[in-house]
């Protein structure tokens, strides 16, 4: 009787610990997802707009996408193992949507979707990484936020600069 009563207050103090832990882990799996979707999206973007596109200063920007993203890709690789966490394979129907929008973009108006998907692309990622980088949980994922989220916020700076011209 008192192995049981005890059971019972182990698991009545524990439990709480376990919720947390499960929303912290909860939190970490949503980040590194909106994270790699948002990091594969501006890499396969910019490769439509350097193959396609036909205003320089937009070809340009699609190009440091591709060298800064391409190493943002591995550093949330790395930190997502490190801290146990699946990444998505593959892009989801909405990132494939818009992608195929652009792809099939004439090229007098893929310079402009293109500039305006990154915008918008920027804007998410930057809002996303700030916030996990305050109030995501200790871990990889957290440091990883806080090393890629001043590219992001140069990149978005950047891309203002474009679209305001």
């Amino acid at each position: 009787m008192k192995l049981t009563f005890n059971l019972y207050i182990l698991l009545f103090v524990a439990a709480p610990a376990f919720a947390a832990d499960d929303a912290a882990r909860q939190k970490a799996v949503d980040f590194a997802t909106r994270a790699a979707m948002s990091n594969m999206f501006e890499l396969k973007a910019a490769e439509i707009e350097v193959s396609k596109g036909a205003a320089e200063d937009a070809k340009q920007f699609a190009g440091d996408m591709l060298k800064d993203h391409g190493r943002a890709g591995p550093i949330l690789a790395d930190a997502a193992k490190e801290d146990g966490v699946q990444l998505p394979a593959g892009l989801d129907d909405e990132h494939k949507k818009k992608l195929e929008a652009l792809q099939q973009s004439d090229r007098e108006n893929l310079d402009q979707a293109y500039l305006s998907t990154q915008v918008t692309a920027h804007q998410e990622a930057v809002a996303l990484f700030s916030d996990y980088s305050k109030n995501g949980p200790d871990g990889a994922l957290k440091r990883a936020s806080q090393k890629i989220l001043p590219d992001l916020r140069m990149h978005l700076t950047r891309i203002e600069g474009l679209t305001s011209k």
